[in-house]
């Protein structure tokens, strides 16, 4: 299964946007974290507007990481009538913190529904059962959690900012290589208090796994060539969001894409410029 990306970097990465991921069936859609700058992207996106039960996972409460949950609570309630499901979980120490946000944001209990994992057993034929995994962030007193997500084509570890490699080795120690579908993870240049650097991945993943690895929450721009020469995978995110992007850290294909989108962009406000001087010509 492939998670899509409304961004990739780290709290102090913004031009890569905010790290989430999501991916939805006919029925339901399911995002990971909500940065500052993610519902606004969901919402240009036209993501939720759908006829669709709406899912949220945080794995901890970083601004980045939960920073728009206020909007799109209030989006999906106020204008397309639904109410954010914050999914619960065991691994979650910080579950009361999440709550004391939405309250600090003023959003009143009833417009949003807490959800437990266990609720989530084959509710979706993308996936058999979804779960938190208790993980170490780093800062004191901050707690965190990854998530793990098992599906027909073996299970997925999406980390939630580590400072070591203990949950991924957990996951290796669980998991057969066959059985490991993807694993996400958050990485820096160098390592630091609160990222898994790197050099520590290098160490951490066996030979002939390094396929099924895919970096995200990128520290900074020169991370992304040493990813590739490990053979680490980096993930891909929305189109929308390379205009933020520093211009030398974009692959070739990313440049095609920003090509297009600002083509896109420019014949927008060529149809604006034309529409306008035809409506004043009318007027007169």
């Amino acid at each position: 299964m492939e998670l899509n990306f409304t961004g990739r970097g780290a709290m102090l990465n913004p031009s890569e946007g905010n790290n989430a991921a999501y991916f939805e069936d006919n029925n339901n859609f399911f995002l990971i974290d909500c940065g500052e700058d993610v519902a606004g992207k969901l919402i240009r996106m036209g993501k939720l507007d759908q006829d669709k039960n709406y899912y949220v996972f945080i794995t901890h409460t970083h601004g980045d990481h939960i920073g728009s949950i206020g909007t799109l609570q209030q989006y999906l309630y106020w204008v397309r009538g639904r109410k954010l499901k914050i999914v619960f979980g065991n691994g979650m120490r910080y579950a009361n913190d999440i709550l004391a946000i939405m309250n600090s944001f003023g959003i009143v209990q009833g417009t949003y529904d807490i959800v437990n994992t266990r609720m989530l057993n084959d509710i979706s034929p993308m996936f058999s059962r979804i779960r938190y995994v208790e993980s170490t962030h780093g800062d004191t007193p901050l707690k965190s959690a990854s998530i793990i997500i098992e599906t027909d084509n073996g299970n997925i570890l999406y980390t939630g900012d580590i400072a070591d490699s203990i949950v991924i080795r957990e996951f290796l120690t669980n998991n057969f290589p066959d059985t490991i579908d993807k694993i996400y993870v958050d990485t820096s240049l160098e390592k630091n208090s609160v990222h898994l650097s790197l050099e520590e991945l290098r160490r951490v993943i066996p030979i002939g796994l390094s396929e099924k690895v895919y970096c995200m929450h990128l520290s900074s721009k020169e991370l992304i060539p040493e990813i590739y020469r490990w053979g680490f995978n980096i993930v891909q995110s929305d189109k929308s969001n390379l205009m933020h992007r520093d211009i030398d850290s974009l692959s070739e294909e990313e440049l095609k894409a920003y090509e297009e989108v600002l083509k896109g962009e420019l014949d927008k406000i060529q149809d604006i410029k034309n529409n306008g001087y035809r409506n004043l010509t009318k007027k007169f």
